[in-house]
């Protein structure tokens, strides 16, 4: 795990197996086998991988950061992307930065930018009130509380808890915890527990339920998702 940090220039990872979370102020990510995240310069995050990690870390000089989005995004990684970042990688250690070198980063770039984006991360509340709920759901995601016995431990009536947490994270409650349950279970399976031991401990009571809703999150089985972190 690497502590709270920051870079001057901006930062892509592409992980090709095992799982590798990235917090930022405020945020979470999670990038799984054939994703690529996008850290903007100046950020501030910290990271953490589940498992043995693969993959490549690029950073990006200043000026051309800012042809890109000043806000984190996760994309999937395409064939050509992969490619290209493999040949970097290889060719910056071996071989001088040259016109060949220079034509082959700008075709890494174009890639890069034409990628759809997506919005998977798991935005937490600023409101110290609404902390106090999702630091306790994120210690135990599987917490059967109701969203009554939520706003009291905030400190609010049922009616101001769901407009304040809405309001803060963009997200209902209810959307907000499954995230966070299925975001944890990705992170289990990745770290090679059994799937019923994950389904229960982030609070699915049904194997199917969860095989269900994980799959309509990740397109992936559990079990796939566990191997497909494992073996690229």
């Amino acid at each position: 795990m690497t502590k709270r940090h920051v870079h001057e220039n901006g930062q892509i990872f592409i992980v090709e197996s095992g799982v590798m979370a990235v917090m930022t102020q405020g945020t979470y990510w999670l990038v799984a086998p054939g994703q690529v995240l996008w850290l903007p310069c100046g950020l501030v995050h910290e990271a953490r991988s589940h498992g043995a990690i693969t993959g490549w870390s690029l950073y990006i000089a200043k000026d051309k950061s800012a042809g890109l989005d000043q806000t984190p995004f996760l994309a999937d990684s395409t064939r050509l992307l992969t490619a290209q970042v493999e040949r970097l990688s290889h060719h910056i250690e071996k071989t001088p930065w040259n016109a060949a070198m220079r034509r082959l980063a700008d075709c890494f770039w174009d890639e890069l930018l034409s990628i759809p984006r997506q919005s998977v991360s798991l935005p937490f509340p600023k409101d110290e009130r609404l902390k106090r709920v999702t630091k306790a759901l994120s210690t135990t995601p599987a917490d059967p509380r109701t969203q009554q016995a939520w706003a009291y431990m905030a400190g609010m009536s049922l009616r101001s808890f769901i407009r304040h947490f809405t309001a803060d994270t963009g997200l209902q409650f209810s959307v907000w915890r499954q995230r966070l349950r299925l975001l944890n279970a990705q992170e289990r399976l990745a770290r090679g527990e059994r799937v019923t031991d994950v389904a229960a401990s982030v609070g699915y009571n049904s194997l199917g339920a969860f095989a269900t809703a994980f799959q309509k999150s990740t397109g992936y089985t559990p079990s796939t998702y566990a191997h497909h972190c494992r073996i690229r």
